[in-house]
């Protein structure tokens, strides 16, 4: 029986050179554009989400997308150190994170990830996709109201704060409108 990381271990040796063939021994420029709070949901891959190469998407994924105090400083190293001018929180359809912060019943050692989910939702909400939405819009305004770089240059507009929805099914990408408040 093969192993899962023989099988990618595999994959990787055919599809990937170990050395550029126009830049033996060279690193690629890491240079991002953006940077992209995800889901670490494996059918929501941010960089051929948005086509983009190596080096152009800072990226930090964590189940549900949640502003942890790392994932804000990632953030913030990201703008600060980088010279990231746009940062965007990308939600998907079908977030098992938020599914799981709807149920009551959830696994307690999932606490400290389903609780931002769940604090920001307030009652009432049941529909899961109607939940991303609401939890995509509360982690913008989480990362604009953080006290770091990224937060800094977000409420001083020298850095674009998004958010968007990703629908698994259709494969089209939402943006959302819902307007900022510090």
């Amino acid at each position: 029986m093969t192993s899962t990381w023989a099988e990618l271990l595999d994959r990787h040796r055919r599809r990937h050179r170990t050395v550029p063939e126009d830049a033996p021994g060279t690193v690629p420029a890491h240079r991002p554009r953006a940077a992209v709070l995800g889901c670490s949901d494996a059918r929501v891959a941010p960089t051929p989400l948005f086509d983009a190469g190596p080096g152009e998407l800072f990226t930090i994924r964590l189940a549900g997308h949640v502003a942890t105090t790392e994932v804000l400083a990632s953030l913030d190293f990201a703008v600060g150190v980088l010279g990231v001018d746009t940062v965007i929180v990308l939600g998907h359809t079908h977030c098992g994170a938020v599914t799981a912060a709807l149920d009551d019943d959830a696994d307690p050692a999932l606490a400290s990830l389903l609780s931002p989910i769940r604090h920001g939702l307030g009652p009432g909400i049941t529909d899961v996709d109607t939940a991303v939405r609401r939890h995509v819009a509360n982690t913008v305004r989480a990362i604009a109201r953080h006290a770091g770089t990224a937060g800094r240059a977000v409420r001083e507009e020298r850095a674009e704060l998004v958010g968007a929805v990703h629908d698994l099914a259709t494969g089209g990408l939402e943006p959302l409108s819902e307007p900022l408040a510090f």
